[in-house]
């Protein structure tokens, strides 16, 4: 029958009496030590204690100890270190556990480092597009005929029920216009709409000029918002955010 797991006993080193700085009374014998330890499969995994086994030299039997003797045999115990060895099986079973979590440390800081990089490029993004929308704010503020203002557009398209009746809105395709401001005052700008895509297919119509407000034209310079370029058909909508304001240089 095969012993799958146990203990077991393994002798470390056998001393003298002057290798274990014991008395001269102590001459005729010989001091083994031996180390046990649990097992599986016959392979050490964890020590469980060392004892002593103190032999006759000539006869080789062994034979019993007083309490002097143990008690320096005691402190000679305390004193060994525990072979390597007695932890083979445990190195063994931790091996893959440690290489599990190495692998998964080393995603964690990856995901850590790119996730530090998405932030530091998202921190950037923000700050240039806080410059252009700076940039497009201080136009707006500060007009001249002949500026255009390329413009996103996003059409919102009713959603219906099955008996027929409105529920919110779904996203159409996103379009890029073309106005060229025409005029202005201290309260208004006109915007000429100069450009549309050939693919243009939205459910409503553009006006091919319209006055807005400097206000209302800031409000979508950072973001998408409504802002009624627009007559709308069967009920859709459109939002729109300007991404840059082109001004040739006189």
């Amino acid at each position: 029958m095969i012993i799958f797991f146990g203990t077991h006993s393994i002798r470390i080193k056998t001393y003298t009496y002057k290798e274990l700085g014991l008395d001269e009374k102590y001459s005729g014998l010989k001091f083994q030590l031996y180390q046990n330890f649990f097992f599986i499969f016959f392979i050490p995994v964890f020590p469980i204690t060392k004892f002593w086994k103190v032999k006759n030299s000539l006869t080789n039997k062994e034979v019993g100890t007083d309490a002097e003797l143990r008690t320096q045999l005691n402190l000679v115990t305390a004193r060994k270190k525990t072979p390597y060895w007695a932890y083979t099986g445990f190195f063994i079973l931790i091996t893959p556990v440690l290489f599990l979590v190495g692998l998964l440390l080393l995603n964690l800081t990856q995901e850590i480092t790119r996730s530090a990089e998405k932030g530091i490029e998202s921190i950037e993004r923000r700050k240039e597009n806080d410059k252009l929308n700076e940039e497009t704010i201080d136009l707006i503020k500060n007009p001249e005929v002949g500026d255009l203002y390329h413009i996103k557009m996003i059409e919102m398209i009713p959603k219906k029920d099955v008996n027929g009746k409105r529920k919110g809105f779904k996203k159409g395709e996103r379009e890029e216009l073309e106005y060229e401001l025409t005029q202005f005052s201290i309260d208004s700008l006109t915007l000429k709409l100069t450009k549309i895509p050939n693919y243009f297919a939205a459910d409503l119509t553009l006006k091919d000029d319209v006055k807005v407000s400097g206000k209302d034209l800031i409000t979508i310079a950072d973001s998408f918002k409504t802002l009624y370029l627009y007559e709308t058909i069967d009920g859709s909508e459109a939002v729109f955010a300007i991404q840059k304001i082109d001004r040739t240089d006189q």
